[in-house]
């Protein structure tokens, strides 16, 4: 039997970092001793994985809309082989995405998946989940560590935290009581990093050398928690994946959401108690049928200022940054993108009513599409509505948030844009969430984009096998800029991002390049657009 042993539970507050051996016969079943008691993990090939693991107490009863407490200590040995609980949410998503546990109020846990050998003090690659503030789960299958810590030799953390409602409604302005308890999903966040910090040296990672990483709505929750002072000294690198937001709710326009939520459980006077004793499924229900209002909130407590607005935050000082998008994200949100567009009032019209496009006059719409067709003169109709939804809502915010942290010459930052194009909506492209499997390492799924992608599709579209490559690639840099800053080396020449060479790693199937000044001209023509909304 291995056992490991640590110290300190990790909550918002946080304690001494522990130390962690390992000393069995690799195949047994992993023990790894904690303060709070000790968990029996799995070894598998290589890996030593724990899951499910608590980093607070439940939120539940008397807890909920509460900032996270403590973990109670259990007695005995808790059994980790198992995938913890989702968050309480309505998701529709394909089987990829999903995790198979059952949702749950009870939702604070995190995976680790941890070399079984080498030396300790191993970087530590700290996932954060995209659907927004609304869906997801570090338990979904295209989120597994397993590959990337077993090629790279680091220590992966994957975390679950409270969502929609539950986790983001900012209730302050309307029962006082809950003024100190707002940004729940974020003040989760960061006491899962306290546990990081107190624990993970017993799994081998080394708890000053942390980074954080997040896809869609995780990167907008990488972003926050740069601008977070809790947060600051728990992480020392940070990747943002298709999610750089630049600014958070207001107390005002969070209110509005909060009131149409409470509006919808019925009349009168909600208190805490009340609140509390609302069931899940009708809390559930109504946070729901807002669709997506819930995020990060400026107030004045957690979330002192904003976030990116005026320059990088202070918060942010020293730590290097990655940044990226893929070319055609937007694409995702459309399910009808492959229907045919017939003209270019057809265009107009499939242009407006499309996620994330901007509010242009007839006369703006004209410039912006004269514009795209001057860069891609033989792009079809389907091309030209893809660059001009997804370059407004993802590419400039990255560029613009890679300039405020270039800005702040405080910490390096590099910046990326994916090409690789997968089959689906129709044709090739180069989806929202299209690199997960690559960084990741997952390149056998089930349909993950519009339900008919898969993997005969996929290798009929790629029979050089490219990404195979791309994924080692693009797993090898993640981890190179976990373990120093720098996600460069002899074979892939990655230059830190400035104001005068503009240099952008494009990751390609045929061969990934950096690129000085890339897109300047596709910048151009969204400079000035209004910001990402909530992703």
């Amino acid at each position: 039997m291995l056992v490991v042993t640590g110290c300190s539970t990790g909550s918002e507050q946080g304690a001494a970092a522990g130390t962690g051996t390992q000393s069995a016969a690799t195949g047994e079943d992993p023990i790894v001793r904690l303060a709070a008691g000790s968990l029996r993990g799995i070894n598998s090939d290589g890996l030593n994985v724990y899951k499910g693991i608590p980093y607070a107490a439940p939120p539940v009863g008397d807890l909920r809309f509460r900032a996270p407490r403590a973990v109670v200590p259990w007695s005995g040995e808790r059994d980790a082989r198992t995938l913890g609980h989702p968050s309480v949410q309505t998701n529709a998503d394909l089987s990829p995405w999903l995790d198979p546990q059952p949702e749950s109020e009870d939702c604070l846990v995190l995976n680790v998946w941890a070399p079984e050998s080498g030396s300790a003090g191993k970087p530590v690659m700290f996932w954060i989940h995209g659907g927004g503030y609304q869906v997801g789960s570090a338990g979904a299958p295209l989120y597994d560590g397993a590959n990337l810590a077993r090629t790279e030799d680091v220590v992966v953390v994957g975390v679950n935290h409270r969502l929609n409602a539950f986790g983001y409604m900012w209730l302050g302005d309307l029962v006082p009581e809950l003024a100190g308890d707002g940004n729940l999903g974020q003040r989760d966040l960061v006491a899962a990093l306290g546990w990081v910090r107190d624990n993970v040296a017993a799994f081998g990672g080394d708890p000053s050398n942390v980074t954080v990483f997040g896809e869609s709505g995780g990167g907008g929750k990488v972003s926050s928690l740069l601008a977070t002072p809790s947060a600051r000294g728990l992480f020392h690198r940070a990747i943002v994946q298709s999610g750089s937001a630049l600014e958070i709710q207001t107390r005002e326009q969070a209110t509005e959401a909060a009131r149409a939520t409470l509006a919808k459980l019925g009349d009168g006077t909600f208190d805490v108690n009340r609140l509390q004793q609302i069931g899940v499924a009708e809390l559930k229900a109504v946070s729901g049928d807002l669709g997506a209002p819930y995020g990060p909130v400026l107030d004045g407590d957690f979330m002192p200022h904003q976030t990116w607005e005026g320059g990088a935050p202070a918060e942010s000082a020293g730590v290097a940054m990655m940044i990226g998008n893929n070319t055609h994200e937007i694409v995702l949100f459309q399910p009808d993108f492959a229907d045919p567009i017939a003209d270019d009032a057809q265009l107009e019209q499939r242009f407006r009513a499309a996620s994330f496009a901007p509010a242009l006059s007839p006369e703006q719409y004209r410039g912006f599409l004269e514009g795209h067709r001057a860069l891609q003169p033989t792009a079809d109709r389907h091309h030209l509505l893809a660059a001009m939804t997804s370059d407004p809502a993802f590419f400039r915010d990255a560029r613009q948030q890679a300039d405020l942290k270039a800005a702040q010459n405080a910490g390096d930052v590099f910046l990326y844009e994916c090409t690789w194009e997968t089959p689906c909506f129709g044709g090739q492209w180069a989806v929202h969430a299209g690199e997960i499997p690559l960084v990741f390492g997952i390149l056998s799924y089930e349909s993950a984009w519009d339900g008919l992608d898969s993997d005969a599709a996929r290798a009929a579209a790629d029979p050089q096998n490219h990404q195979a490559r791309l994924s080692r690639e693009m797993m090898a840099a993640w981890a190179r800029f976990a373990r120093d800053g720098n996600p460069s080396s002899p074979a892939l020449d990655w230059p830190r991002w400035d104001d005068r060479t503009r240099s952008t790693m494009v990751f390609a199937g045929e061969k990934s390049v950096s690129v000085s000044g890339y897109a300047d001209e596709r910048l151009a023509l969204v400079e000035g657009f209004p910001r990402n909304p909530i992703l």
